[in-house]
Formats: structure tokens, sequence, C-alpha cells
């Protein structure tokens, strides 16, 4: 059986893209609407885009309308209230041009093309207002648009119906969507990586100047609610003793290395882990593009900023390491560094020896390699100054038993200061695959077994750690008892624990 095609003959400018596909013979295993359009997963590994048809009439009414509004850039310039400025506008010309029955009989339809289109990300709407979708992917202009689905990562990748067609069309979107974060994109510069207005991150390549055989589109989607450590245990990402030993760590300000490879969950890792930390500390981020969602009231947000300018871009640079320097000056209760690939990553072990806690991420395929890349150029991280690393936590990406890719702490490993200026490493918890488990079950087997743990306790001046373990857990476990997953309800529960134990 044929894939369905999609309509994208774009011509003229403004002509519309309705995506259609015939599921009569295709066996669906999911459907879901998203506004008016309609979403069917397939037995096959499909993502189906069904949007309003709209008649030739009413074709041709949109591309006027869509001219007019384009000229007047309102919309987007000046509106309070877009959606409404296009309602009446419809309207408008409906009874400037006499054709309001023409009108009536087409609104819904009218309506929704203009707004997709002129609001909204276009062809590529349904799948960016699809909480259900992580990644949106276009290799290149005459294949199909994949998507990565949360609730069917058996699959991977998921061929659409979305089809850009030429690579004038996919050029010419690629500007309209990196204009939408502020950015622009050219020959002269042919690679952008940004930040859409609701916070997911986009990287685009323009033309043929760095891709063959043209432009190509990367969409990250983030969930739009954080994930908190409610989400993590509810997936099996890592277990209540887990993270209750994590929650101890923190409170002695520890400094911790996130790792893994792409797209394995590292930043979310960080985002569900800040749960854990005392929720009136002060927190400072240091990114790239800024991805994190960190729940605290006192969050200090700083991001790199890089030059548009071809010439003399340095003077106007300002780097990872600049911010990490800044941030010093700020006085944080925890820092966290997005994710570090060179020289910065001294100033960064540099801050951790000041005394506040900090995470960062880091790619790498296991412990022993990340702190082997930590020590070679040009990072440069000597075991002298390993030894401020208070644990290692690798998480990836797996198949289950089901076939679906899940996210799993792989393992988390302690880092232990060793004679004449060396350093060690302890497993603490590893990821038995056919127990589905961590290991460490009993905290009394944990206390026994970590340096790390007693000597944050030492620091807190927590006198019975077992019964503080148990305390950790107890309050972990009522999160997911009362499904706290919003952030507020879950330092609320959390928040017990400061005032328990006064």
């Amino acid at each position: 059986m044929k894939k369905p095609a999609s309509r994208v003959d774009i011509k003229p400018r403004f002509n519309v893209v309705c995506l259609f596909a015939d599921i009569s013979n295709v066996d669906v295993i999911e459907q879901y609407s998203i506004g008016q359009a309609k979403v069917f997963v397939t037995k096959d590994g499909r993502y189906l885009i069904v949007e309003p048809k709209i008649t030739a009439q009413g074709h041709e009414i949109y591309e006027h309308m869509m001219e007019q509004l384009f000229l007047s850039l309102e919309p987007l310039e000046h509106a309070r209230d877009p959606v409404s400025y296009i309602e009446t506008h419809i309207w408008r010309e409906a009874e400037q041009q006499a054709i309001l029955e023409q009108v009536k009989s087409n609104f819904a339809e009218l309506r929704y093309y203009l707004i997709r289109d002129i609001v909204g990300y276009g062809i590529l709407d349904v799948m960016m207002n699809d909480d259900n979708i992580e990644e949106i992917t276009a290799e290149r202009f005459d294949r199909t648009v994949g998507v990565i689905h949360r609730r069917f990562t058996e699959f991977n990748i998921l061929d659409s119906n979305v089809l850009f067609g030429s690579e004038d069309v996919m050029n010419s979107y690629i500007q309209r969507l990196v204009q939408r974060t502020g950015h622009t994109v050219t020959a002269a510069s042919p690679v952008m990586n940004a930040m859409t207005p609701s916070g997911d991150r986009i990287t685009v390549t323009y033309e043929r100047e760095v891709s063959l055989p043209g432009p190509t589109i990367d969409i990250r989607k983030f969930t739009r609610q954080p994930y908190t450590i409610a989400h993590l245990l509810e997936l099996g990402a890592m277990s209540r003793l887990m993270a209750a030993y994590l929650w101890i760590l923190f409170d002695a300000k520890a400094f911790g290395l996130i790792i893994g490879e792409t797209g394995s969950g590292k930043t979310t890792a960080i985002n569900s882990l800040m749960c854990l930390t005392n929720p009136r500390w002060k927190i400072v981020t240091i990114e790239e593009t800024p991805e994190l969602k960190i729940p605290h009231y006192r969050w200090e947000r700083l991001f790199t900023r890089t030059s548009p300018m071809i010439s003399d871009s340095a003077n106007y640079d300002i780097t990872i390491m600049d911010l990490i320097k800044a941030s010093l000056r700020m006085r944080p209760d925890f820092e966290i560094v997005g994710e570090v690939r060179g020289e910065e990553a001294f100033a960064l072990f540099q801050s951790a020896a000041t005394g506040h806690g900090g995470l960062t991420s880091f790619h790498a395929s296991g412990v022993e390699s990340a702190l082997s890349r930590l020590s070679a150029e040009p990072i440069n991280i000597r075991a002298s100054q390993q030894m401020l690393l208070w644990f290692v936590l690798h998480i990836t990406r797996m198949r289950n038993e089901k076939k679906q890719i899940v996210r799993r702490v792989a393992s988390l490993s302690e880092v232990i200061p060793r004679r004449e200026g060396r350093v060690g490493l302890a497993e603490i918890f590893r990821y038995d695959i056919k127990r589905n488990g961590f290991g460490v079950d009993a905290p009394e087997e944990l206390i026994k077994k970590s340096q790390r743990l007693q000597q944050a306790a030492n620091l807190l001046n927590i006198d019975n750690l077992l019964g503080d373990l148990k305390t950790r857990m107890y309050l972990i476990e009522q999160c997911l008892k009362n499904k706290a997953e919003k952030i507020d309800d879950v330092f609320a529960i959390l928040g017990r624990y400061y005032s328990w134990t006064k």
C-alpha cells in the first residue's frame, strides 16, 4: 500500500497546504484530536494528520485574505490578540468584497488555516501543538517529516504525511520559523540554534551551504509542564532509595555530573532532580540555549550570546566561561551549567570549590570515559580537581521487554578521593534490566556501601542517618501516592522535611 501523500503545491506564495491521509485501509493503533485536526498513529509506524478540508472557493478566499494580512503585518507586530484580529479581518474582508455568504459557508476552515499559517507554525503546526511529540526532524525537503512520539517509542521515528516538496519552500519556511525566535538565518550564517517562544529548541541549516541536498530542520520539544522527581519515579527511571540518597547529597551541596548520549534525557534529569533541593535556595543556571526550567522562586537564568557580526565577533560574544566567572559574584546556593565541552569546565570546577553545590551535564557513554575525557585536552581537569566531584549519574536510553525505548539511570557512582592526588570510583547503583531494579534496595545496605552519604550526614549534622533516609523516602512516596506532578505540589510535600527536622 502506498503512503498517502500530502498536498504541497505551494504556488503562488499563499496557497494553503491541506494535509489529508486516506486511513480507510490503515491499521490505526491510536487516534486523537489536535484542535480541528486529527492524528492517527498506525501499526506500521506512521503519524498521519488529517486537517479540515477546504473547498476551491474557500481556497481562493484564503489566498486573498492571506495576502492582505501579510501586507499589513498587523497580527504579529501590533495586535494584542492575533486570533481575534484575524477573525475580525475575515468578516471585514467579507463585507468589503461582498462575499458574506461564501465566507459564512467556509468560515471554520478559513479561520483554521489563517490562524495556522500566521499565528501558528504552518505545515508543522499540528506537530508543534501535540504535547505527545518529543522531536520533529526534517532531513531533506523531498522526504516526509519524522517525529518521535513519547508514547510510541518502540518505533523510534514515526513517518508523517508532511512533506515540504521543494528546496525553495523549505528555505522559506525556515526563514519564517527562525524569524519568530528573533533571529535570522542567511547563506552567510547558515546554521542557527534558537528557542521558540514556548521553549522548544530549534536547529536548522539553510540552503546548501552546509547540508545536502538542501536545508534541514530539527525541533526538540520540551514538556510544557516540567518533569518533577515524581515523573522520573513513575517512569521507572530511578528508584525511591536513589532519589532519597541524592536528596541528602544535594542538601550537603554536593557537586555532581550527569552523563549520557545525545537525547538520553540529561536535561530532563537535571530539571527533575532540582525538586530535591531546598525550595528556599538561590539557583543559578548557565546554558548556551536556555532549556532548563528550574522550579525555585530564586532562580537566576543566564545564557550565552553569539554576535551576528561576521568580523570581530569575539569582542561581543558572551561565553559559558564568562558567565561562570560572573556567577561567582551572585552567591548561588546551587549552580547548574547546562553542558560543558571545553575549558569552561575548569572554571566550573573552580567555582564548585567555593562551597556551593552544582550540577552539569556531559556527553559520555560511561563513567570511566567521562573522567578520562575530563582529564584530556581541551578540558584538562586534573585528578586533584576531579576530587571536587561527589558523584556521576549515567542516564541512557534502552529497550524494555515491550520493545519500547525508555530512559533509565544506568549507574550512579561516587567519586572517591585517593592518596597521591588520585580519584577512585565506587558504583552505588546499577540498573539490572532483567530484574528491573537498581541493585541496592534497602537503606541499611546503602549506608554500608556509600562513603559520600556518611560525609553528607556529617556536614548536615544528621545523627540518625537510617531514620533520615526513611523519612525522605516516605515523603517521596507521598508525592507518588498523592499524584503530586506539579512542582508546587512536590515542594509542598518535600518541604515538610525541613520543618520536621528543625
